[in-house]
């Protein structure tokens, strides 16, 4: 996918945007649209084809997820009166994921055409219908697996959850090492990783108010800062908008921790969804290389004892020795004493 806007990157082993990190909250579609107007259609071809990219891993990992969570449920004994339904529910939303899946990339194709002919505001209006295509699979995808969850939570108790996750996330637990561990790779190389890696998975969950993949990157002394409101997938959860179509006007209260657990940051009122980030970024790092990858403030749910917190914010910290005690205590770690052996 040649292209100035793009560039290879050798870590990720794919295409990645070529535009510094303060820019990378821009949505690739916004950005494919200006390539187009320009008349740049080989930079809108490229920009609209990494919205694709973004996306996938997302998709490939709903696909999964929709069909592994409903067997793992069973597995820990949700009986088949309740499980039945979740099944028939699961495999739905995942044959439309799967439909909407093929009509995205066939609209992304159709704007690249539009785009090279000529044809801008037809082009822009392919793009527009793509980008509401992976929205519309998108959304009822994320809402079947949170409320799989909701139904673990009620049905077994809360406490499962987290080690629904980690069977879950099995295989990225397992590559952590490889790709992170600070004694045998450079922390530098990691953090460009870390960093590009994440900008492509939120854009691919658009992101944003405007449901576009925009967020906030802003450069610290000590870090990079990357706040979403709200993040297109957990995020999501925490209004008043009856997220996992239960039909009532309140979102379903199993939804949310209402006790204090190591795999979600100990806190009370953070959707279950949203769990499995501090799994895969704090408390399994944490285990098997030493140290968090992101450090993540998550939204909570307002409650009577607190005023919750609508922003998710994420921490890259440019030395990992200088990541604070917190982010392994909230977690139910032991924050390291000493100096942190690094790879030079």
């Amino acid at each position: 996918m040649p292209g100035r806007p793009t560039r290879y990157d050798e870590a990720l082993g794919h295409y990645v945007r070529s535009d510094g990190w303060p820019e990378q909250g821009r949505s690739s579609y916004d950005l494919a649209r200006a390539a187009c107007s320009d008349g740049r259609a080989a930079d809108a071809e490229a920009l609209a084809r990494m919205t694709v990219q973004e996306a996938q891993e997302a998709f490939d990992l709903y696909v999964l997820w929709l069909a592994r969570l409903p067997e793992l449920l069973g597995e820990r004994g949700v009986p088949d009166t309740v499980l039945d339904a979740e099944r028939r529910a699961s495999a739905t939303v995942r044959g439309r994921l799967e439909v909407g899946w093929t009509r995205y990339g066939a609209l992304v194709d159709q704007f690249t055409a539009l785009a090279h002919a000529g044809e801008l505001p037809q082009a822009a209006e392919a793009l527009e219908r793509a980008r509401s295509t992976w929205l519309e699979v998108h959304d009822p995808a994320t809402d079947r697996l949170a409320g799989l969850l909701a139904t673990a939570a009620r049905e077994l108790g809360e406490k499962v959850v987290g080690g629904l996750w980690d069977d879950l996330l099995q295989h990225y637990y397992e590559g952590l090492a490889e790709r992170y561990d600070p004694t045998s790779r450079p922390w530098r190389r990691s953090l460009e990783r870390l960093g590009l890696d994440i900008f492509e998975a939120v854009r691919g969950h658009l992101t944003g108010p405007e449901r576009d993949g925009s967020f906030e990157v802003r450069e610290e002394e000590d870090r990079w800062v990357l706040e979403f409101a709200p993040c297109g997938s957990g995020g999501r959860t925490y209004p008043d908008a009856d997220p996992f179509g239960s039909g009532s006007s309140a979102p379903d209260e199993s939804a949310f921790t209402t006790e204090e657990h190591d795999w979600a940051w100990r806190t009370r009122g953070v959707c279950l969804y949203c769990v499995h980030c501090c799994q895969l970024q704090q408390r399994a790092p944490i285990e098997r290389v030493g140290i968090p990858l992101r450090v993540i403030q998550p939204p909570v749910r307002a409650s009577d004892e607190s005023a919750g917190r609508a922003v998710c914010t994420w921490s890259l910290y440019k030395d990992p020795s200088k990541v604070p005690d917190h982010a392994y205590t909230d977690v139910g770690a032991v924050p390291p004493s000493g100096t942190l052996t690094q790879s030079p």
